[in-house]
């Protein structure tokens, strides 16, 4: 992305180190200095509390084009799930979803994400090239190793990945996803193979014993949570509280629409139902996600992205919905949000509707949208005029 012009906010509330400050200013693409620069270009976003991006732990970016999929009401396990969807793959619509091109079904994920706030995400797939091109609309991982689970990944290949891993480059693997016997034996298996310790962040974790839980929390990098999907598909979710009382680290991730109710704001409010304060959910897609994944990112702070979402004031972070955001602005430009914010900066728009709420987009982007061959669901935007 391009320099962007520094900014300085006024009349916001703005969230750093844990809290809600008054005005902060916010230069360039990355945070610098807290003194506003002479050139600043001054924005006035009264009535929104600003917030640093959100972090997604974990999704499968080139899925999110495909339907809510399940073919039976509750799995003991998703390798159950897995070998359902594998059987279907070249029936319809599965077959032709399938067929699309990749840049296309990579930046639907990737538009997915940008549109609730998401700005950095984990990709739990191969490192496509075109995940880390610099129009792509989110900051993709590049460090990182990943198996898909113990069910569908041999174990050298497993093996293999741990290896390479490092504490700046986690080993993610899908683990004790499920309820039955299967899943409650994952975590004895993965240390049978050698891959279950401090470089190794598992996601689900949905089966894991009252015997495993405590000792994979003490030795483990940390857990990803994805309620939404674990609710449709398992019936339950991971014991996170007592995953975080042993000791352990959490994340939030969205999984794919193939699952998922939708996105990470989705999620987070379906996690914030089960934390005792805000705060605690908030960590999960801020400062614990960061941790976790080993990004810079999650809070304000200078040499931090300035990619940050407002939302309106007296609006919990936590209620909130993709149409409820105000603002979304990633590298210190804004992508897309309520008209009269999106005309303070300066930048040419293209009006658009945001599942029924107007917005105003960011022209190249509106123009890349409409070459896609895949529609984001509940967003329509005027034709783009070619230039």
């Amino acid at each position: 992305m391009l320099p962007a012009q520094p900014l300085s906010i006024h009349h916001a509330r703005i969230w750093r180190d844990g809290r809600l400050h008054d005005d902060l200013s916010l230069h360039g693409a990355r945070l610098l200095t807290d003194s506003a620069a002479a050139h600043a270009q001054k924005i006035d976003l009264a009535g929104c509390d600003v917030y640093p991006a959100l972090i997604n732990a974990h999704d499968h970016l080139e899925l999110n084009h495909f339907p809510r999929t399940r073919f039976r009401e509750r799995y003991d396990n998703a390798h159950q799930w897995g070998e359902d969807v594998s059987a279907r793959l070249h029936t319809e619509p599965y077959q032709s979803l399938r067929s699309l091109p990749l840049a296309d079904r990579l930046f639907a994920g990737g538009l997915k994400n940008l549109l609730c706030g998401a700005l950095t995400v984990v990709q739990h797939n191969p490192p496509h090239r075109l995940l880390f091109h610099p129009h792509f609309p989110v900051t993709v991982i590049r460090r990182y190793t990943w198996a898909h689970s113990l069910h569908f990944s041999p174990a050298e290949d497993i093996r293999r990945a741990h290896v390479e891993a490092s504490p700046e480059k986690p080993f993610f693997i899908h683990l004790a996803e499920g309820t039955d016997q299967v899943s409650a034996s994952e975590y004895a298996r993965l240390k049978a193979l050698g891959a279950a310790d401090s470089r190794t962040v598992i996601v689900h974790g949905v089966g894991l014993t009252a015997e495993d839980l405590p000792e994979a929390a003490r030795t483990l990098a940390g857990l990803i949570t994805c309620p939404t999907t674990n609710h449709y598909l398992l019936g339950g979710c991971a014991d996170v509280a007592a995953w975080q009382t042993a000791g352990g680290s959490a994340a939030l991730g969205s999984d794919s629409r193939l699952t998922a109710d939708g996105d990470l704001l989705d999620e987070l409010r379906a996690y914030a139902i089960r934390c005792t304060f805000p705060e605690d959910a908030l960590r999960a897609v801020w400062q614990d996600a960061a941790a976790i994944i080993h990004c810079t990112a999650g809070d304000l702070q200078p040499g931090m992205p300035n990619d940050w979402i407002a939302a309106p004031t007296g609006l919990a972070l936590t209620a909130c919905s993709r149409a409820d955001l105000a603002l979304i602005v990633r590298g210190g430009e804004p992508q897309i949000g309520d008209p009269a914010l999106m005309s303070r900066f300066g930048v040419e728009t293209v009006p658009a509707l945001l599942d029924g709420v107007p917005k105003a987009i960011r022209r190249d982007l509106a123009r890349r949208i409409s070459r896609s061959s895949i529609a984001e669901p509940g967003l329509t935007l005027q034709p783009v005029p070619a230039r």
